[in-house]
C-alpha cells in the first residue's frame, strides 16, 4: 500500500513559486531586447504618467512646476549635461517630480523586480508589461530638429543621456505621453506576465540571488539600505 506523503503548505508554495520564476525566464527569452522593452507594476494599474495622476492637472501648471524646478535645480546639476527640456524632464522624473514621464528598462529582471514589490493593501498581484518599442517609435532628443516635449503629438518612447546612476543601473528609458490624464493603452504591441500576489516574496528571494535588488537598482545608500532592511526582514543577513 502506497504511503501518501504530505508536503507542507510552505514547501508547496515554494515549489509553485520555483515554477513560475520557471515560466517567467522562458517568457523572458521570447521578449528580448533591443525589440521589447519592460516595466513592473501592480497589475491593472493603469499606464498614467505622474503628473496626470494628479487631482487636477493644468498644462500650464505642469509647464511652470518644470521651470520652477529648473530654476531652483541647476545648483545640483551639471548643466553640460542638461542640454534641453528632454534632459530636464528625465533629471525631474528621476528625483520625484509628475511628470508626462513613465520608466520602463530594457532589462526584465530589473522590471520583475518593481512588480514584485508589495502592493499597499497587500493583495494586489504583480506584472511585468512586455512592449515592442520599435513598432510605437522613438523620439531623438539629442537630434536638434526633434521637436520639443511638449508639443509632440503622439506617445513614444526615448533614450537620454546618463543623467543618473540609477538609470543606468536600471538600464531605464522613458515613454512621453502628450495627454497625460489618458491612459496608455498598448493592445497588440504588449505581452504581460503576472506574478501573484501570494508569490512575490520569494520571487524578491530568487531576483536577490541573482543580484538583482535595492542596492543594484538604485546605485546609491538608499538602494544599500533598503537591500539591508530587506535582507533583515527575510533573515537573509550574513557575516
Amino acid at each position: 500500500m502506497a504511503v501518501r506523503i504530505r508536503i507542507p503548505e510552505r514547501v508547496r508554495a515554494r515549489q509553485a513559486a520555483r515554477a513560475k520564476l520557471t515560466e517567467f525566464i522562458d517568457w523572458t527569452q521570447r521578449h528580448q531586447s533591443p525589440r521589447w522593452v519592460f516595466r513592473g507594476q501592480s497589475q491593472r494599474w493603469p499606464l498614467r504618467p505622474s503628473i496626470g495622476r494628479l487631482a487636477t492637472y493644468v498644462p500650464e501648471a505642469e509647464i511652470l512646476m518644470l521651470n520652477q524646478f529648473r530654476r531652483a535645480a541647476l545648483q545640483f546639476l551639471d548643466r553640460t549635461t542638461v542640454q534641453n527640456q528632454w534632459d530636464l524632464l528625465a533629471v525631474a522624473q528621476h528625483h520625484g517630480l509628475p511628470t508626462r514621464l513613465i520608466d520602463w528598462t530594457t532589462n526584465a529582471l530589473v522590471a520583475a523586480f518593481f512588480a514584485s514589490q508589495p502592493s499597499p493593501n497587500g493583495k494586489r498581484d504583480g506584472e511585468i508589461i512586455a512592449v515592442e518599442a520599435r513598432e510605437i517609435g522613438f523620439y531623438r532628443p539629442d537630434d536638434p530638429n526633434e521637436d520639443a516635449p511638449f508639443t509632440i503629438r503622439r506617445d513614444g518612447f526615448l533614450y537620454t543621456p546618463a543623467l543618473a546612476t540609477r538609470i543606468i543601473a536600471q538600464r531605464g528609458l522613458f515613454s512621453i505621453h502628450p495627454l497625460p490624464t489618458k491612459p496608455w493603452r498598448l493592445r497588440n504591441k504588449t505581452d504581460r506576465f503576472v506574478v501573484p500576489s501570494e508569490m512575490k516574496g520569494d520571487f524578491q528571494r530568487s531576483l536577490f540571488s541573482m543580484g538583482v535588488d535595492a542596492a543594484f537598482l538604485m546605485a546609491d545608500l538608499d538602494g544599500l539600505a533598503r537591500t539591508l532592511r530587506w535582507r533583515f526582514d527575510n533573515g537573509a543577513l550574513t557575516e
